[in-house]
């Protein structure tokens, strides 16, 4: 069985036009070729695609059910067109982001959101990982763009300041820990509202405990940062926050924020990638468009 698109186009233009004719003319070719092309779609198939009338050609069965597969062939290989030709040019492509929890949570859904918004033949994925894991996987070309910590090693990588990363303590206003500052031994005393097993910051936190030989007591794991200050609110636990979450948060709920005195809860992040002049155009735009957030944040 062998044919190619142009044979499909023809038979769907002959079927709808009702004629040889009409597909000669849509395709600009002479009626003979098109008889010869039917004729040769006919016998690969073994089959009878179509029936003379007194007014031209109509589909049989046969011939219906591959018309309707014909245009879906033909409806795909355009939007395959489009999407090559979008990113020959650099207009539209598929980003692959990875970031912490706490850049997913804070200010991912503002900047990808403004993004998309303008750019509107570009999707973009977005997975929490861990540091470490994210300059992997852009060094093995896994993904586009990377926020990855300070403390991980980023050579080989090209990279940008972005935003802090404090990590706080919320806790009930009556709680011990509501105080100026906590080390992390003593939080892990407590029983822990945490965030599910697979995000960054909790793989981060866990990392931690193992190195003092501790392990973390979760009561419970929330859904998101919102949930999670509102079980520390009705005193079901304590939890470990990103800063911006729990000073949003704090303003409608009653708890009480405490600085955690270890060097990594105050991290600075950076935008990383493999090499910004070997990227599609669509994913410069958006590097270039997260630069241009961390400038407005800073003016802020």
């Amino acid at each position: 069985m062998k044919f190619d698109l142009t044979d499909l186009r023809i038979f769907v233009s002959a079927i709808e036009g009702g004629s040889l004719t009409a597909a000669a003319h849509q395709n600009n070719i002479v009626v003979a070729a098109v008889s010869a092309r039917l004729k040769k779609l006919e016998e690969s198939f073994n089959l009878k695609l179509f029936e003379r009338t007194g007014r031209g050609i109509r589909p049989t069965f046969a011939g219906e059910i591959f018309a309707r597969n014909a245009r879906r062939l033909l409806d795909d290989a355009r939007k395959t067109q489009v999407a090559l030709e979008d990113f020959a040019d650099g207009r539209g492509g598929h980003v692959r982001l990875l970031s912490n929890t706490n850049m997913l949570a804070e200010h991912m859904p503002h900047a990808i959101g403004t993004f998309l918004a303008a750019h509107t033949d570009v999707t973009v994925s977005i997975e929490d990982k861990p540091s470490l894991e994210v300059v992997i996987l852009l060094k093995n070309g896994e993904a586009d763009i990377g926020i990855v910590a300070s403390s991980a090693d980023m050579s080989g990588l090209e990279c940008w300041r972005f935003v802090p990363d404090r990590l706080v303590l919320v806790t009930p206003p009556e709680h011990p820990l509501a105080a100026s500052q906590v080390h992390y031994s003593r939080i892990l005393d407590f029983k822990l509202i945490g965030l599910p097993k697979h995000t960054a910051i909790m793989q981060f936190m866990g990392r931690l405990a193992n190195e003092l030989g501790r392990t973390i007591n979760f009561r419970m794991r929330a859904e998101n940062f919102e949930s999670t200050c509102r079980y520390v609110e009705h005193g079901a636990g304590i939890a470990i926050v990103p800063q911006t979450a729990a000073l949003r948060y704090a303003k409608a709920m009653a708890v009480s924020i405490t600085e955690i005195d270890e060097s990594w809860a105050d991290r600075e992040l950076y935008l990383c990638v493999r090499s910004e002049a070997q990227l599609p155009g669509y994913t410069k735009r958006l590097l270039k468009h997260l630069r241009q957030y961390v400038e407005v944040l800073g003016s802020r």
